[in-house]
């Protein structure tokens, strides 16, 4: 049975792994460690999980820096060069460590495996309850909070992306 990695890659994201059948296998969340006093992806753990689960394509979402505000996209959030440049640092430390240790690897926007699944327009939360009912993996929630389900979205959607991408095994 082939494996299908699906990688959010910040510093929130996860990384997950099911069969071509849909079968959940393993996911955590985004290894991190402390450098600086600031959180950084770690590539050790990233390295250690790829290479333990060894699978036959791995998918990783591909995402850009968010948009500055403007005069026609006034609600569009500004990200610093500073948070840019972390952001940059994990997708060039998954990237390089997927292509190592895959044998496939893809690159797909949200709005691409959004829309394969039609969940373009859903909450984080909508999304976390699909997957939920299509894994019935635990690692989508964290601890409660506030009487309502911590989502790790992280996981959720790395879920979701290696659910899109087995459409892409040949």
């Amino acid at each position: 049975m082939r494996r299908i990695l699906g990688i959010d890659p910040g510093i929130k994201g996860g990384l997950s792994v099911i069969d071509e059948q849909f079968n959940f296998i393993e996911a955590i969340p985004m290894p991190v460690r402390i450098e600086d006093g600031k959180k950084r992806v770690d590539p050790h753990g990233i390295y250690e999980f790829i290479s333990r689960v060894n699978p036959d394509l791995t998918v990783v979402e591909k995402v850009g820096a968010m948009r500055k505000p403007t005069k026609k996209n006034k609600d569009g959030e500004a990200q610093g060069t500073v948070s840019m440049f972390t952001f940059g640092d994990s997708f060039g430390l998954v990237r390089s460590i997927a292509e190592i240790f895959s044998e496939k690897t893809i690159y797909v926007r949200p709005q691409k495996w959004r829309g394969l699944q039609s969940l373009t327009g859903l909450s984080k939360e909508q999304i976390a309850e699909i997957a939920f009912e299509v894994f019935r993996a635990e690692q989508i929630y964290g601890k409660p909070r506030a009487g309502k389900r911590a989502v790790r979205d992280g996981i959720s959607d790395s879920l979701m992306i290696a659910k899109a991408g087995v459409r892409f095994l040949e």
